[in-house]
């Protein structure tokens, strides 16, 4: 099972790993559940908050999803019941517009990341929130000046400050 969710296998090649593993292994019977969906039901009785995004390698801890942390898990159970955790995640990046690479936006997208993230990263589960201000040096001594520098930080925090403004009661 751990196969198939590290992976967001879906059920079909879930089961045909099944169907492989039961058709070569040697065992009179198998240790696998029927199906995915019944591997899913099994894993959601088992109390995996001890097993959550716990990979240790040399003591170290590597993270993974979001949603699979020990933290998601405990402070989902302090929620009251119908309740969930919303997870916004806000990305942006520069943007070419023309072939040549003169023109630029750099627009600023929101999604949820309790998508999953294949499916995530398909465009029609992402939303354009708005387009940053792109902040032009006359030259390239001054666009490398700290002044400069300073003024396109600060304009970034404040965009962000201003774009999430109404959201500040529910954060």
């Amino acid at each position: 099972m751990t196969l198939i969710i590290q992976h967001n296998l879906n059920n079909k090649a879930g089961n045909a790993i099944i169907r492989f593993f039961n058709k070569h292994s040697n065992l009179p019977t198998s240790p696998l559940p029927k199906n995915i969906e019944q591997g899913r039901k099994l894993m959601d009785r088992m109390k995996l908050i001890n097993l959550l995004n716990k990979e240790k390698t040399n003591n170290n801890r590597n993270y993974n999803k979001q949603y699979t942390s020990n933290w998601w898990a405990r402070t989902e159970k302090t929620l009251p019941t119908g309740s969930y955790l919303l997870s916004i995640i806000l990305y942006s990046d520069v943007s070419t517009t023309d072939s040549l690479g003169k023109n630029t936006l750099h627009p600023i997208f929101v999604t949820l990341g309790n998508i999953i993230t294949w499916r995530r990263n398909k465009p029609d589960v992402k939303q354009l929130l708005a387009y940053l201000p792109i902040i032009k040096a006359k030259d390239d001594t001054q666009k490398i000046s700290e002044e400069h520098k300073n003024i396109v930080r600060r304009t970034f925090h404040k965009s962000l400050k201003f774009l999430l403004s109404p959201s500040s009661g529910i954060i």
